[in-house]
């Protein structure tokens, strides 16, 4: 083995193991912060879910990591599913407008399943990928205005944050896209 892809592993073990601990971390805080105070009420289904949602995005990442040698389309997998992964978490924990109840709710899942749904029929190459992300930040702007126009509140620092995030992934899909890129 050569001393840069020695390198090249060492960096990449590092990062799993960075990756993971931190996903084990987030597991284990809750039930932690249960035995110190009442403020925190997980169930054995709330660790579940969450096992569930952050050993997904772990896996996507790995994937994407071993699939991809381009940096910048790691960073664009990264945004991407760092701005559906809170989307859901916000949504399912305290919901985005009004309350985790409010079914207004449902309509901001459509954005991530937009990227999943691009990346799918794009086999997840990079351009394919861009395009997705810019549609998911559309459709956050889209869901934005239907439930403004529809009364029902304005979500306009929500929108802006993920419509960011998914356009900055989408960006840097496009850079991976180009020959050296």
């Amino acid at each position: 083995m050569t001393e840069q892809a020695k390198s090249e592993y060492l960096w990449r073990s590092r990062l799993r193991l960075l990756g993971w601990g931190t996903i084990a971390a987030l597991l284990i805080a809750p039930a932690i912060a249960m035995q110190f105070t009442g403020e925190v009420h997980w169930s054995p289904g709330d660790f579940v879910v969450a096992a569930l949602m952050l050993g997904s995005v772990g896996l996507a990442m790995e994937l994407a990591v071993r699939a991809f040698p381009n940096t910048a389309y790691r960073a664009g997998v990264a945004l991407a599913l760092a701005a559906g992964f809170l989307t859901i978490w916000i949504n399912l924990a305290v919901g985005i407008v009004g309350n985790e109840n409010n079914p207004v709710n449902a309509l901001f899942f459509i954005a991530p399943l937009a990227v999943i749904g691009g990346g799918i029929v794009g086999a997840f190459r990079p351009r394919a990928l861009a395009r997705a992300a810019a549609l998911a930040a559309l459709v956050q702007v889209g869901v934005m205005l239907f439930i403004w126009l529809t009364g029902r509140g304005f979500p306009i620092g929500v929108t802006v944050f993920f419509a960011t995030l998914y356009l900055i992934a989408a960006a840097l899909f496009r850079q991976a896209a180009q020959p050296g890129g």
